[in-house]
């Protein structure tokens, strides 16, 4: 005798929706950074210090790279996907230890995509098994 178990989706699934619009913004304003590090790579002023290690315009590729895979993901997210949900702890984690290198060049700017990525993953991790639907 097969059973079926219904899972419960409580109001808890709204915190998987912010962080897919999030990792949404997010994706759109990385691919506007590489965009601007590419068309113009004087925009951005690198204070003494840096993490960079590439120069701008790798880093614009990057970026940009990174946002187009963000934005798929998030997009993605917002229909319940598990990998989305995997991807998405991956990508978020990644453009947290990215905004370093950028700390010295847009310090506030910097902190408030870290903050961003700190409350995304705890959506992702403690809330985000509910808004999964194609297990």
């Amino acid at each position: 005798m097969a059973t079926t178990t219904s899972r419960q989706v409580t109001g808890w699934v709204g915190w998987i929706y912010f962080a897919a619009f999030m990792l949404v913004v997010i994706g759109f304003f990385q691919g506007i950074i590489g965009l601007t590090a590419l068309l113009n790579s004087h925009f951005y002023v690198a204070m003494s210090g840096t993490l960079l290690v590439f120069d701008y315009t790798t880093w614009g590729w990057i970026h940009l790279l990174f946002g187009i895979v963000a934005l798929v993901t998030g997009t993605a997210l917002f229909n319940g996907s598990a990998w989305a949900r995997v991807l998405a702890t991956i990508l978020v984690t990644i453009n947290f230890l990215m905004q370093f290198a950028f700390v010295s060049t847009y310090p506030i700017w910097s902190i408030i995509v870290m903050v961003i990525d700190v409350l995304v993953l705890y959506a992702l991790t403690v809330h985000g098994r509910e808004a999964v639907f194609d297990e």
